[in-house]
């Protein structure tokens, strides 16, 4: 609306272009007096005050249509169309008192005539024909002044609105969520420090996998509390409900989070104890306190003396190939960062011997009758704790019969029928029957000679 004021003024007035100027974050022209050397706006010196042809033939036009007051009417239906839904969006209607006041101060209706004048008198020629130029002036700054109301009007809607549904705490606290609590030496602690907000008298409902929780009787808030059950990450979602302020409608915020269960555990290490045997799986622990069991990452060296995996019972499986010593180094990561946690020595050894057996004995008295029902020479491990299986491949049965020594083999565990004829069903009461040459395997692939076993006839 200034460039309209300003243009009528310029042609009205016969102002010369090259004085005209603006002056930084100014709508208005200016120019400056050459005498006084004072700045003025050039709507502040109107010399044709009563001009009526000119701010009718830019504003109306010659034949009443192709004036500038169409387009400045446009712009200010499109202005209130605007404005009125801006405030509809804040709550007040077309129909409300902000609504009436928005239409009622920037109407572009036409105006009813008066009496010697028959009709509706359109808009523009109502406001801009047959008036002097400072009567148009006076209506233009009053267009202004009225979009510059509606705009307070406006903003004073949202502000109130925004500050209705703005959200009320009265007590705040310091908050320390630490990236974690325990950390090893040499590494970085982090914890984000900040103050929370909240209000004591209406405090959110928080529920936890869809259970709502309860509030702690000290701090008012809701509190989480959770029995350490199974071992491992423990995962729960929560959800927040705040209630709007202003509203029975509640805003719900969603978050996710885990806690570790470990089992307790006691670490004792005998020192002088520390063996892995060659063939069977040699089952270890590893634990670092702290640290979730899937963090943690372990290897054998030298890598030449055997192999260490994860076990399906979540321990560790440790398999040697050669006798001598090796380590078992432990790896922990710490939220990203892997540490060096040592590493522990260990003896390398090859299984004990079994022990060979012929109907659970090892030599000793047995009945003629009893020795003959025996079926194989068994191979069995005594006072170890690994659940060996060594099967027995070969071995001799001899005895002295009368003048010779009688003697028969048998290339695996079972007591053949030759030697039940020919030693078992001969010998007699005081006679001596030699299991001897008894070799056997077991899971390392190496034989074992198991020597020799002695049974008297009793």
């Amino acid at each position: 609306m200034q460039y309209y004021k300003d243009t009528i003024i310029f042609y009205a007035d016969k102002l010369p272009r090259e004085k005209l100027f603006k002056l930084p974050g100014s709508s208005k022209y200016y120019m400056v007096n050459e005498e006084t050397k004072d700045t003025f706006s050039i709507e502040q010196k109107v010399i044709n005050k009563d001009n009526t042809n000119i701010p009718a033939q830019i504003m109306v036009g010659q034949d009443g249509k192709n004036g500038h007051a169409k387009f400045l009417k446009a712009d200010i239906e499109n202005y209130r169309n605007w404005v009125l839904g801006v405030a509809l969006v804040y709550g007040s209607d077309s129909l409300s008192t902000l609504g009436q006041s928005i239409r009622t101060s920037l109407t572009t209706a036409k105006v009813k005539g008066k009496k010697q004048e028959a009709g509706m008198i359109p808009w523009e020629s109502a406001n801009f024909e047959y008036l002097p130029l400072m009567a148009v002036i006076t209506i233009l700054t009053q267009m202004q002044a009225a979009v510059r109301n509606v705009e307070g009007d406006v903003l004073n809607l949202m502000y109130g609105q925004l500050d209705a549904t703005s959200f009320k705490f009265n007590k705040l606290v310091p908050i320390v969520v630490p990236s974690t609590t325990y950390i090893m030496q040499g590494n970085e602690y982090t914890a984000q420090i900040f103050l929370a907000a909240f209000d004591t008298t209406a405090p959110p409902t928080v529920l936890v996998n869809g259970r709502e929780i309860g509030l702690d009787s000290k701090t008012n808030l809701p509190t989480f509390k959770a029995v350490g059950g199974g071992v491992g990450p423990q995962k729960y979602k929560a959800e927040i409900k705040v209630k709007r302020p202003n509203s029975d409608q509640y805003i719900s915020y969603f978050t996710e989070s885990e806690y570790q269960v470990a089992k307790p555990s006691l670490v004792v290490s005998p020192t002088k104890m520390n063996v892995f045997y060659i063939g069977p799986d040699n089952p270890v622990e590893i634990s670092v306190p702290g640290v979730p069991a899937d963090k943690i990452t372990a290897s054998l060296t030298p890598s030449g003396f055997g192999t260490i995996s994860k076990s399906s019972s979540g321990g560790y499986i440790v398999r040697v190939t050669r006798a001598g010593k090796c380590q078992v180094a432990v790896t922990a990561d710490f939220n990203g960062k892997k540490q060096n946690m040592g590493s522990v020595e260990f003896r390398i050894k090859t299984v004990p011997d079994p022990i060979a057996e012929v109907l659970g004995m090892s030599g000793g008295d047995v009945g003629k009758e009893r020795l003959a029902a025996a079926a194989t020479v068994d191979a069995k491990m005594k006072d170890f704790d690994f659940d060996l299986k060594f099967n027995v491949e070969s071995f001799r049965v001899s005895a002295k019969i009368g003048a010779y020594f009688v003697e028969e083999v048998s290339q695996n565990n079972r007591i053949t029928q030759n030697m039940k004829q020919s030693v078992f069903a001969k010998v007699t009461k005081g006679n001596k029957v030699y299991v001897e040459d008894i070799k056997a395997r077991g899971p390392d692939g190496k034989s074992r000679n198991l020597g020799v076993l002695l049974f008297k006839i009793n």
